[in-house]
């Protein structure tokens, strides 16, 4: 075979040899994308359903902790004050007729208001109904009525802020919620202030108080508990930023960070 005719047959060989091995890579290549983007939309399709169903949760909490409020008015303030007025029922004479006439219209007239009171804030507790802002302001109202805390909100306008974290609003809600739980079963506080500001790509909510403190490195420890649990599983799935700032003896402050774009 002449060298010029054995040169071409070689070229050929070797120019077979790297489309062959460039094929395989290729189709290598291709096989790791394909499974990449599978275990990616698998993962994606996980956290969509793993974000509903803390959705769901939260939906079924919020509505649980209304039930609960509705039967503790009704029982220690609204029972009370029937069992006052049926009390003074009972000890109607004709030198006091009047005396107790007037008190038991009082008592029952502070139970109606109570129980108006209460229709209101079921007629209006739908959360998507009345948005995160009221819902907060109804939380520490709420917290204000005990007689145990006084509290402080400020924020931008509440349309504002609702447009910005539509969807995301009910599981926001739930970890301010678990926050002021654990102000109020571990910090000694007696004054809790709640703040929202916001910019173009993010809003931001400091939850503070005026505590005992604690060491902020163990909080951030997401094994520290359930309530802390609870607010570092939620803030991820909705990629939200939580940052613990405390000292012992100098109160708390929760930064939550939700990025909006």
């Amino acid at each position: 075979m002449p060298e010029q005719q054995q040169d071409i047959l070689i070229t050929i060989i070797v120019a077979s040899v790297f489309f062959v091995l460039l094929g395989i890579f290729l189709l290598v290549l291709l096989f790791v994308f394909l499974r990449r983007q599978r275990k990616n939309e698998k993962e994606k399709e996980e956290m969509r359903n793993h974000f509903e169903k803390t959705l769901l949760k939260s939906q079924i909490e919020i509505q649980d902790q209304t039930i609960d409020y509705v039967a503790k008015e009704i029982h220690d303030n609204i029972g009370q004050i029937l069992f006052l007025a049926k009390l003074n029922n009972n000890q109607i004479t004709r030198e006091n007729a009047l005396e107790k006439a007037n008190l038991i219209d009082d008592l029952i007239g502070r139970a109606f208001n109570d129980l108006r009171s209460i229709s209101h804030n079921l007629k209006n507790n739908s959360f998507h109904q009345i948005g995160l802002t009221e819902s907060i302001e109804q939380l520490l109202h709420n917290l204000e009525r005990t007689g145990k805390f006084t509290t402080s909100f400020s924020c931008p306008p509440s349309d504002e802020i609702d447009g910005m974290i539509h969807g995301n609003d009910i599981i926001l809600f739930r970890i301010i919620q678990e926050v002021v739980n654990n102000i109020l079963k571990h910090s000694g506080a007696n004054r809790i202030d709640i703040q929202i500001t916001k910019d173009q790509k993010t809003i931001s909510i400091e939850i503070m108080d005026n505590g005992i403190g604690f060491n902020a490195d163990i909080a951030r420890n997401e094994n520290q508990g359930i309530g802390m649990k609870n607010i570092y599983s939620r803030a991820k799935l909705i990629n939200t930023n939580v940052n613990i700032i405390s000292a012992t003896g100098e109160g708390t402050k929760v930064i939550l960070t939700l990025k909006t774009q």
